[in-house]
């Protein structure tokens, strides 16, 4: 019996894990594949915080319920925005290695700009790795912890529920069997559920269990119609499809369509740093109207991309594209990076 049962091992299942224990709670991770083998890893461009002397919490919740459009929760975004800085710093403390640079106070963090925010306020690590660090770090932290016990193959199947409480779950382990785990509380923190779809940037692990095993034991699910998703991954016939940071577009890429066109000038004020959402559609129109399924993104005017963004760079070339390359005609497939929709 364990006072605390995390299902997930992503940046939300283990931050949990961690609370608990350092709170003196005995502490169960369970998770269906390797502990560091979540879709936290995938991560790349980094984490909004209002850390730079110029920005504000303020300022932050401002750009996000702009980016929102009317759907937030604004007591949440608040303790989101306030929080952040203070996130950012306990991860540090923890391990986590974010990039940094000379400053006028010694190594300051660098930020870097992504869509929907007015300023630079975006926390990165290996330059477009910051996922991968950040579980490296909670892994790590988890390890050296005496009082959490890490399962790695589990599979939960059911919640068990008894007098209106959760006491745990029916889990096949290792091998296969079926066996109750018993806990005062339990945590689902299973991530989400892009393998539902047909194409994805998540791993093959985000198949949506949690969610489907919430729903079946009744419990009380919330905007299950808001589905995260990113505006720009490789056009590869692979799977997951490899992302692309919309951090390329915060150092300055540019979308195009089939005649080189940068469709997202008169899109939106922000043209190519506008929200998601708003990237998204402008694309699907484009593509709907061509009759293609891609557009390009143009990152032939980032400078060192490959030392900027090398896990993107990795991605390229091991696809055969060099996002440098430019000089081509623009009703043919170009060199550079295709962006699936």
């Amino acid at each position: 019996m364990f006072d605390l049962l995390v299902l997930g091992s992503g940046v939300a299942g283990l931050t949990t894990a961690l609370r608990g224990a350092a709170a003196g709670m005995s502490v169960l991770v369970l998770t269906k594949g390797e502990l560091a083998s979540s879709a936290t890893r995938f991560a790349q461009g980094g984490v909004a915080a209002a850390i730079a002397g110029s920005d504000t919490p303020e300022m932050h919740l401002a750009d996000t319920l702009v980016a929102g459009a009317g759907s937030c929760d604004v007591d949440a975004v608040r303790a989101l925005v306030n929080e952040g800085p203070l996130r950012v710093r306990e991860l540090a403390a923890m391990g986590a290695a974010f990039d940094t640079a000379p400053g006028d106070h010694g190594e300051e963090l660098l930020l870097a700009r992504e869509g929907g925010h007015s300023v630079a306020r975006v926390v990165h690590a290996g330059g477009d790795a910051t996922g991968a660090e950040i579980e490296r770090a909670l892994v790590a932290a988890v390890r050296r912890s005496d009082r959490m016990e890490v399962r790695e193959g589990w599979f939960a199947v059911d919640l068990i529920v008894e007098t209106a409480r959760c006491r745990g779950i029916v889990a096949l382990d290792d091998r296969g069997a079926a066996t109750d785990v018993r806990a005062s509380e339990t945590v689902l923190a299973t991530g989400g559920a892009g393998q539902c779809y047909a194409v994805t940037t998540n791993p093959l692990l985000s198949t949506g269990d949690g969610i489907a095993l919430a729903l079946r034991a009744g419990v009380a699910c919330a905007d299950v119609e808001f589905v995260q998703f990113h505006p720009t991954a490789l056009c590869l016939e692979s799977m997951p499809r490899p992302l692309l940071s919309e951090a390329l577009r915060g150092e300055g890429a540019v979308l195009r369509d089939e005649h080189g066109s940068a469709f997202m000038v008169g899109e939106h004020p922000m043209a190519d740093l506008a929200p998601r959402d708003v990237v998204s559609l402008a694309a699907a129109r484009r593509i709907s109207a061509s009759g293609i399924d891609h557009v390009w993104l143009d990152a032939t005017m980032i400078e060192r991309l490959e030392e900027r963004f090398p896990t993107i760079w990795a991605a390229c070339a091991e696809s055969g594209l060099d996002p440098r390359r430019s000089g081509y005609r623009w009703h043919r497939p170009p060199t550079i990076s295709r962006v699936a929709w």
